[in-house]
């Protein structure tokens, strides 16, 4: 495997390579509301942005596909931009060393039922997701929705969903 070394850019510098980007560190991930961060970090926090970009559209379709509809699909897209940017295989590794993963940023320690192939697929992370947010009615285990960093994306949202006919 080839070792590839990633530099941490504001947004401003977002640098591609190839298909690896190294972006700024995220808030993103699913946590359950409540859940405090470890006194310590355990881990150095990363963001990696990789595999396919997907357009807002692509997102709108693949959460439109999982079952989410109405407000919940807007805010659905609206939190994967925020979380992810519509990469498919991005990671954030969290202080505590579990791993945020995939279009909607699946925590692998509070969705250990949700496998890396999964998480990195946008089918079934947009599964994981409706399934996670009661089907679109509880955004609170995304980090983006509950600091509101969602809301910067739901102009985009609501035309993505519009075209899928959400």
């Amino acid at each position: 495997m080839a070792k590839v070394s990633l530099r941490l850019v504001s947004l401003s510098g977002l640098v591609l390579s190839g298909l690896l980007v190294a972006a700024p560190l995220a808030t993103a991930g699913t946590v359950p509301v409540g859940v405090a961060a470890p006194a310590s970090p355990l881990c150095t926090q990363k963001s990696t942005l990789a595999g396919t970009h997907l357009s807002d559209k692509q997102i709108a379709q693949y959460a439109r596909n999982a079952g989410l509809h109405g407000n919940g699909l807007v805010i659905s897209i609206a939190v994967a931009l925020a979380e992810s940017q519509g990469w498919t295989k991005a990671v954030l590794i969290n202080t505590d060393c579990s791993r945020d993963r995939g279009v909607w940023q699946i925590n692998s320690k509070w969705h250990g039922e949700v496998s890396d192939d999964q998480a990195f697929n946008p089918t079934t992370c947009a599964q994981a997701a409706a399934r996670i947010s009661s089907n679109g009615n509880d955004w609170t285990p995304w980090t983006t929705y509950n600091n509101g960093a969602y809301n910067q994306y739901m102009s985009r949202a609501r035309t993505a969903a519009s075209q899928v006919g959400g």
